[in-house]
């Protein structure tokens, strides 16, 4: 709907915003940067925030919430240390075609491997039914990771006097293509099955006691092409046949059904989450449930698995599986409060990133959590 003095849609106006934000968050990064670089008697003020800047469900309890997440989001889902600057452009892979062949035919994992090694945050496989096993790791460094279909998407970063960040499509010899900018750090990555579609959703603002939700952006990628199809703020998006056409729209995680045209994501609105499922042709997303995060799509087809906010106080947070003929929610054995996207290991189980290790539990709620692979994260089930 357009508002007759500007002109504008509702979602064009939400998107200046947007924009608007991002450029004032530049601004307030370069105004950091240049006290930084004066003597310490010259600086009125520091920021002492620290740490890496995480996408966060809600603002659900203000600066206690700031608090909590904060210290949730080091503890729980960094490795501990920052990531090397990429230079991925001029990469080639520092594998052995033999060893790499070997695994790749054959069932197997890629994974951020964040082993205190000289292969640290560099891109690794191991073979699924032999996860002790020696892993074959490449030159390519990604802060998050996915692969699907031969193809895979690498969001990455240059930590220099400032920090950018792109994403890049490489294929089973690791050496990335062209890099696509991003417009803040890098959250969640996806690819559909058959390698055609990706997306990268990054966190485009910190976090700050006035603004107790952070913003972000996610973008679908032609992964054939290298470049970008949309940002998901460009969709129509409706609920119970209405559209919504509020400000405070913000997507992520992505996750392709198997006719890879087809997807759902997280929509946040007004403090709440909610799943959509979303059709790249028409542009177009529908609201399916309420309180979902992060979803990943079943093998079958038939579940998503998902964080969903069970308390405020903190929040706290517990992965779920949703039946999606049903609409029954079953939470997994898993109780650590986590904010990552799940992977599915195979029908019946699924696997998650928990400090600088792997685990994995069962789909249907039974059994415990076990140690799937240490010093991995970001994992891409490859069959």
């Amino acid at each position: 709907m357009s508002d007759g003095r500007s002109g504008l849609s509702s979602r064009d106006r939400a998107r200046a915003r947007k924009r608007a934000a991002r450029e004032a968050s530049k601004r307030r990064e370069a105004s950091k940067l240049l006290r930084d670089a004066q003597p310490d008697h010259l600086v009125a003020s520091t920021d002492a925030s620290g740490g890496s800047r995480k996408r966060l469900i809600a603002g659900l309890a203000g600066a206690a919430l700031v608090i909590a997440i904060a210290v949730l989001s080091f503890v729980v889902l960094a490795p501990g240390v920052t990531l090397p600057s990429t230079s991925s452009e001029t990469a080639t892979p520092a594998i052995g075609q033999g060893a790499l062949g070997a695994i790749q035919a054959r069932p197997h994992l890629l994974f951020q491997n964040v082993m205190r090694d000289e292969d640290y945050a560099k891109i690794s496989v191991i073979p699924l039914d032999a996860t002790d096993s020696q892993r074959i790791s490449s030159d390519l460094i990604c802060e998050r990771v996915h692969f699907a279909g031969g193809r895979g998407l690498c969001l990455a970063g240059e930590h220099l006097a400032t920090s950018t960040y792109h994403a890049q499509v490489f294929q089973g010899d690791f050496v990335p293509g062209p890099r696509i900018p991003l417009a803040g750090t890098p959250s969640l990555a996806r690819v559909s099955s058959d390698g055609r579609y990706g997306a990268a959703s990054v966190v485009t603002d910190q976090l700050t006691e006035e603004d107790a939700t952070t913003p972000t952006q996610t973008l679908l990628i032609d992964m054939v092409a290298g470049t970008v199809i949309a940002d998901l703020e460009e969709f129509a998006v409706s609920r119970d046949g209405a559209e919504l056409t509020a400000d405070d729209l913000d997507y992520w995680g992505v996750t392709f059904q198997r006719d890879s045209n087809r997807f759902y994501a997280t929509l946040r609105t007004e403090g709440n989450t909610y799943l959509v499922e979303g059709d790249i042709a028409a542009r177009q997303m529908e609201v399916r449930h309420q309180n979902v995060s992060s979803p990943s799509l079943s093998p079958d087809q038939n579940r998503i698995g998902f964080v969903k906010v069970i308390s405020n106080i903190g929040p706290t947070l517990r992965f779920h599986v949703l039946d999606l003929a049903t609409m029954v929610e079953t939470p997994l054995a898993e109780t650590t409060s986590i904010d990552d996207q799940l992977e599915w290991l195979d029908d019946s189980s699924v696997i998650y990133g928990l400090a600088t290790d792997l685990y994995a539990v069962p789909a249907d709620g039974s059994g415990e959590p076990r140690l799937f692979l240490s010093g991995g994260l970001s994992p891409a089930v490859v069959r």
